[in-house]
């Protein structure tokens, strides 16, 4: 994904055959199996609980692993999603992290055990797919990226209001460089 590139979401709702809805189930326990040991960061670290001692300090490559295209979202929305792996770079200095997503200076501290959480509201708004027997209300997107740097793995996803910011995610492998 080319970070300068729009990150809209095309969504679509229909109603689905109980059969559906327990593939759809079965579907997701299989996914969280996948993905039981990436870290749930649920809001941002505190300041007063960055880390001091400079264990996660220098630059990490955060590569986004290959996802489903499709991806079931709340109240029956199926949202198309890039799917595709990517990287980008987060820069931590002093439990500060910075990163090299869209032309935006957000940061966020990591926390003595390697959690961390970056919250970046874009822009582009989600749209619902011609076709779809609902709309959207709340449209507006924000890029989440949180995990742990002690574990090397993480998750990103294009968040959108409406589902209290689920949206298309992906499992991300954290990995420091040289420098």
């Amino acid at each position: 994904m080319n970070k300068g590139k729009a990150m809209s979401m095309m969504l679509f709702s229909s109603k689905r055959l109980a059969t559906d809805k327990l593939l759809t189930l079965s579907m997701a326990v299989c996914a969280l199996s996948l993905s039981a040991c990436v870290s749930n960061v649920s809001s941002q670290v505190k300041e007063s609980s960055k880390d001091q001692s400079g264990a996660y300090d220098g630059t990490w490559v955060a590569k986004v692993q290959k996802s489903p295209k499709r991806q079931t979202m709340p109240g029956n929305w199926i949202a198309n999603c890039d799917g595709s792996e990517w990287n980008f770079t987060l820069r931590v200095v002093d439990g500060v992290i910075g990163h090299n997503l869209r032309a935006s200076s957000d940061t966020t501290f990591v926390s003595s055990d390697g959690d961390f959480r970056l919250d970046i509201p874009v822009q582009t708004q989600a749209k619902a797919r011609a076709g779809s027997e609902q709309t959207l209300g709340l449209t507006r997107q924000t890029l989440i990226v949180y995990g742990n740097l002690a574990k090397a793995k993480g998750r990103f996803t294009t968040g959108v209001a409406e589902f209290g910011n689920s949206g298309c995610t992906a499992i991300i492998d954290y990995a420091r460089t040289g420098a």
